[in-house]
């Protein structure tokens, strides 16, 4: 009789506890991936680049709810490369390497999400979470994720306060770069949605723009930089037309001590353009981010160039943004020389896009892009556009096709073909040679 008692009390005390739903997803991608002069724009003057690669991606997610509170952690191993003989992935980025000592699986997803009590719909979600402002052209996240604090007040006018922690730096110092953001998106209908933001990037060591154009100085005692974005943007459906657009406008300055104060003024404008016939699909971008005019003989210390933070996927063209550098001003040497980045968004770049998708049958799409692109200032990124640099950024045409072989199991390819402008020559009598891309990615999701 004890013993009952003893059980009978131990099960009362279990299903008073309230137990976590938890559940498991996750994906397993095989890539394969073949590029031609992505890193050499003029390969009649050089070694011939061409690259093949097969490589796999794992992602693990476990989630997690209880009452109102859920969690998530994803774990995963991005694009390792095939090569190893008898010896685990992810291990590290050499072949040879199977000691196991670099390993490389990291924390993509981890954050917690609740509702305060007693405060009605108000939640928090706090972690490594993905971010997006906007339609996601100053600032994305969504590869990678940004540590974060997320406080907001969901509903039809959904408003919130947006915490991202950049850069710690030094522990014992104040001297954190943060991200603050004050948001506002009011849902018209179910259809259309529109929103604002304010977005300031508090830079107290003057490191965040301190390697453009060498604004901000050398990050020495007292440089600081503080960088403002307002954001307006739409997204829904005007009549037939799914229509995305967005303009930002920057502000702010950096200063260090004994130097001018650089202020920041760039810009962008994004219109993005669906019109769904089925089953036939047209779609077509206009967009145009401002830059830096490197050649003025005018001295002027304002940053003009549209500063954008993204992450590393692919955001409108498959080469050119995604496999070679774009027109967009990374960083300058003290001697002057500069660099130019990769997944910079619109930064100095101007984009016309007309595209097509076709639906060829219930489990097979076809779309193709053809896109213009122009620098907004001159530039000389292969080295060739002679002395006043060039805005010829050149053509290029993207093929996607979707391939549904499973409700669980796709194969997607994209095919990318740019023909490089004036500012990818290599010299003035050597031309850049096309650039090619094949990826297939071969993905289950379970």
């Amino acid at each position: 009789k004890f013993l009952v008692i003893i059980a009978v009390l131990a099960m009362a005390m279990f299903s008073s506890v309230a137990m976590a739903e938890v559940t498991v997803s996750g994906s397993i991608d095989i890539r394969n991936l073949a590029t031609n002069n992505t890193a050499d724009y003029s390969s009649k003057a050089a070694t011939s680049d061409n690259n093949r690669t097969t490589q796999e991606r794992i992602r693990l997610n476990i989630d997690a709810k209880n009452d109102a509170v859920k969690g998530r952690i994803t774990i995963e191993n991005d694009w390792d490369v095939w090569g190893r003989v008898e010896a685990p992935q992810a291990i590290s980025t050499s072949t040879t390497d199977t000691t196991g000592a670099a390993g490389r699986l990291k924390i993509r997803e981890g954050w917690i999400d609740f509702t305060i009590p007693g405060a009605g719909p108000a939640h928090v979600k706090v972690g490594h979470q993905f971010l997006q402002l906007g339609n996601g052209w100053f600032f994305r996240s969504m590869k990678y994720g940004s540590d974060a604090w997320l406080v907001g007040l969901p509903g039809k006018n959904t408003v919130a306060f947006v915490n991202v922690k950049a850069a710690e730096w030094n522990t014992a110092q104040e001297d954190d770069t943060d991200a603050l953001v004050l948001l506002d998106n009011f849902k018209i209908t179910d259809n259309q949605t529109v929103g604002v933001y304010l977005a300031r990037v508090r830079d107290p060591r003057g490191q965040f723009v301190n390697a453009t154009f060498n604004a901000g100085g050398t990050a020495t005692p007292g440089a600081e930089a503080n960088l403002d974005t307002l954001g307006l943007w739409f997204n829904g459906k005007l009549g037939p037309i799914n229509l995305q657009a967005e303009i930002d406008l920057q502000s702010g300055k950096a200063k260090d001590p004994g130097s001018p104060d650089t202020k920041f003024k760039g810009n962008q404008l994004v219109l993005q353009a669906n019109m769904p016939i089925d089953p036939l699909s047209i779609n077509a971008t206009l967009a145009q981010g401002s830059g830096q005019d490197i050649y003025s003989t005018s001295p002027n210390n304002d940053l003009k160039q549209m500063m954008t933070l993204l992450d590393a996927d692919p955001h409108y063209t498959f080469v050119y943004e995604y496999l070679v550098n774009t027109a967009c001003i990374k960083s300058a040497s003290s001697t002057g020389t500069l660099s130019y980045g990769k997944n910079t968004g619109f930064c100095n770049t101007s984009a016309a896009n007309i595209g097509a998708g076709y639906k060829i049958a219930k489990n097979l799409s076809v779309n193709v892009d053809f896109w213009m692109l122009k620098a907004v200032e001159k530039v000389n990124i292969g080295g060739g556009a002679g002395a006043t640099g060039s805005d010829d950024l050149g053509t290029e045409l993207d093929i996607v096709v979707k391939w549904n072989l499973y409700d669980a199991l796709s194969w997607n390819w994209q095919l990318g073909r740019m023909m490089p402008g004036k500012a990818y020559d290599k010299s003035a009598t050597v031309s850049a040679d096309n650039i090619d891309a094949v990826q297939g990615v071969l993905s289950y999701k379970f």
